[in-house]
């Protein structure tokens, strides 16, 4: 080390008396020279500073290392966060306060009055629905409940900050003869919940009534799941009426299907008996109005596994909406069904998806999504139910447990004709009530999924929340937007397959949002036109359906149907019939992988080779830029053998950095991902000697002289330009200083 050092000042003398044996050779040479040490001294600094901020950053640092050795997995963990998600995409944010939670826990969408209503903890807000951080066109109006309400819920050992306020959970529009923008809304009202009839004139809302019974409309307290729809015609006399899932008592043991006339709580009244084999601890989570019924979707406590410990079922609950009610026990549904739902992943052992959390209709297709036990392994799912198969389940035979709690199908001669669940009105109809009082009222069969498989699934992930938007962009494509207890929301991309009624859709998920970055539960997910909005405990947002240009991966980008692939610019793009964009449905999968097909789409190859070179004591990193995503971590080879040591790190993005670089380290490197497919493809060349580096050096100087003179005749052209357009001379010299000439 000595004599390379005492060889090296050798060397820096030589030049020295070089340099002074050159002055007087002309002012010219001298400034060059001056100007070619300065630039590199330049770019040595920038590429010192460069590596100190890689080094800092993933902690590989080899002084670092050794004085903060847990720094890596911090830094690595946010990456990660980074990498998979995209955060604050066009986000728009609307905050009653920002001190503590308001619970913005129900969102409709009005579009006659262009407002997206929130319900929340003692409010209702309107906003606007182009930008709900629109100040100028918004609602926000009070709704408490009274004090003897809060003083009885607080003596009844509830929380007075949280139970024991007004909750809106339900705001439906009336078609009301006599009023127009009539709405219905409802509230948990402390324990005690409220319907109230209002008007909305302008930006405020003018109350109608406050005193309205909304008993099995809305629920008791705010954790509890509901679900209501209003039905204005079908009804007996076509009386209006609110169908609704909800518990009716203050101690929330007696759960009801129920109908309610909107403008006589005693008109038309029917409910579900109060038996736990026909509902058992229920969590509704949508209904409704189709045809001739009302069908309700929700959780509850499996009555016919009760054998063999608590099991939590999903169902699916049908009406009449004519149903006048039984005649042996008053205001009693006769027309009452439910089946059990079955989304699982086929196999000799089933794996069920046994939790439903919402439920989205488009045309004759419910698409449901469901979760696993909290207390297992956590996964979600998607499935979808054709309606004809969940009324062909309500044809089956029926189940009925015995005095043994074994559960078997009905005899069909036990059965009445008509049947138990038919809307028309019979002569023969004492007995459908008599069975009707004496049964469950459950289906044997269980609703198959339209697939008989998931449509999605994924794993260590419990979503809550579920959008559909079909015909994306005019196609066949569908995107799911799911939103989870963690504060993510997801964007998952359908497309049919050749024969879309019997074989599930090729899905893919595209991208995870994270708007807040909070980690909490998001509560409302609803869409409308170009956006979706969300709202959490604290804050309700908006942003948009699509989000083209955070995509930087082919595949990725034409998964979602609202984007396309432009080949001439290399990047992604909203689609449109444009010869340039590609789209998912132009690429030929039925003759090509999806690498051989989008490789011959879009033309060219899908990694580039790369030499570099470096210094020996240097670093570099080999970045991945392959232009399909990659799942999962690669493996680099250098010559074909794997790569391995302590100054070689692999970060998160895949990339490789090699510190301390050494001759030993020249050769070829290659990554490959876990199907084997080339994915990084470089050459590294260590310089070892002065002329290799002066050479390098001085080809980088002259890259930088060339880009310098481009700009500089950029500059000029600007200048032009400014001086023929500015009517102010003092204008023009104030650009032409900025410019730099």
């Amino acid at each position: 080390m000595g004599a390379t050092k005492e060889k090296e000042e050798d060397e820096e003398e030589e030049e020295e008396e070089e340099e002074e044996e050159k002055v007087g050779g002309g002012e010219e040479e001298e400034e060059e020279q001056q100007q070619q040490q300065q630039q590199q001294e330049k770019e040595e600094e920038e590429e010192e500073i460069k590596t100190s901020i890689l080094d800092v950053f993933l902690g590989v640092s080899l002084k670092r290392q050794k004085k903060y050795p847990t720094m890596l997995p911090f830094v690595v963990f946010i990456i990660i966060a980074s990498a998979n998600a995209f955060q604050n995409i066009n986000l728009k944010l609307f905050q009653d306060s920002k001190s503590y939670p308001i619970y913005y826990r129900y969102l409709t969408v009005d579009e006659e009055s262009d407002f997206l209503f929130v319900g929340a903890m003692n409010k209702l807000f309107g906003l606007n629905l182009q930008n709900i951080e629109n100040k100028a066109q918004r609602i926000s109006q009070d709704f408490r409940p009274s004090n003897s309400a809060r003083d009885h819920c607080r003596n009844n050992g509830k929380l007075e900050n949280f139970d024991c306020q007004g909750h809106i959970r339900f705001l439906t529009r009336l078609k009301d003869r006599t009023l127009r923008d009539t709405f219905y809304m409802c509230s948990t009202g402390s324990f005690k919940p409220t319907g109230y009839k209002l008007v909305l004139k302008q930006n405020s809302f003018n109350l109608v009534q406050s005193d309205l019974n909304a008993h099995g409309i809305c629920s008791f307290g705010p954790n509890d799941n509901t679900t209501a729809v209003l039905v204005e015609n079908g009804t007996p006399h076509d009386t209006p009426s609110l169908f609704g899932g909800a518990v009716k008592d203050f101690l929330q043991s007696a759960p009801v299907i129920s109908r309610h006339a909107v403008y006589s709580s005693a008109a038309s009244y029917v409910s579900t008996m109060k038996k736990i084999d026909w509902l058992n601890e229920p969590q509704f989570v949508g209904s409704f109005d189709v045809g001739d019924y009302v069908y309700f979707f929700y959780r509850e406590v499996a009555i016919e596994y009760t054998n063999c410990g608590k099991k939590i079922f999903s169902r699916v609950a049908r009406v009449c909406k004519n149903d006048e009610g039984s005649s042996l026990k008053k205001n009693t549904w006769v027309s009452f069904l439910k089946a059990r739902l079955n989304c699982s992943i086929p196999g000799e052992y089933p794996f069920y998806f046994d939790e439903i959390q919402d439920v989205f209709k488009i045309r004759d297709m419910f698409y449901a999504l469901f979760t696993t036990n909290v207390n297992g392994l956590t996964a979600s799912a998607i499935c979808g139910y054709n309606i004809t198969n969940i009324d062909n389940a309500f044809e089956g035979s029926f189940k009925q447990g015995n005095s043994t709690s074994i559960w078997l199908p009905v005899p069909n001669n036990k059965v009445p004709n008509p049947r138990p669940g038919s809307c028309s009105r019979d002569s023969t109809r004492i007995q459908q009530e008599q069975f009707v009082s004496q049964h469950s009222m459950l289906m044997d069969r269980a609703v198959p999924h339209q697939f008989r498989e998931p449509i999605f699934y994924k794993s260590n992930t419990l979503m809550r929340k579920l959008v559909v938007i079909p015909n994306v962009a005019g196609g066949d494509g569908m995107v799911f937007f799911t939103a989870s207890n963690a504060g993510v929301i997801y964007k998952i991309a359908a497309w049919p397959k050749i024969n879309p009624k019997y074989d599930p859709p090729t899905t893919y998920l595209v991208s995870k949002i994270i708007p807040l970055g909070d980690n909490k539960p998001i509560w409302g997910l609803v869409n409308h036109g170009n956006s979706i909005y969300f709202s959490t405990d604290t804050a309700v947002g908006q942003i948009p359906v699509e989000t083209c240009d955070k995509y930087t991966k082919i595949d990725l980008c034409i998964y979602d149907p609202y984007c396309g692939w432009d080949t001439n610019l290399g990047e992604c793009r909203i689609y449109s019939n444009s010869p340039s964009i590609l789209p998912y449905k132009s690429i030929d999968l039925m003759s090509y992988s999806l690498e051989e097909a989008i490789t011959k789409a879009v033309g060219g190859y899908l990694v580039k080779f790369e030499r570099i070179s470096r210094t020996t004591g240097s670093s570099v990193m080999f970045r991945v830029a392959y232009k399909l995503h990659i799942r999962g971590n690669v493996r680099w080879s250098k010559e074909g053998t794997p790569v391995r040591g302590d100054r070689h790190i692999l970060a998160q993005d895949n990339s490789l950095i090699i510190t301390d670089i050494r001759s030993a380290d020249e050769g070829h490197y290659e990554a490959k991902d876990s199907n084997g497919r080339v994915v990084a493809d470089y050459s590294l060349i260590v310089e070892t000697n002065k002329e290799q580096i002066e050479q390098r050096w001085m080809r980088k100087f002259d890259q930088w002289c060339e880009e310098f003179e481009r700009y500089q005749e950029d500059i000029r052209k600007w200048e032009k330009k400014c001086e023929a357009c500015c009517e102010e001379p003092s204008k023009a010299k104030v650009m032409t200083a900025l410019g730099g000439r």
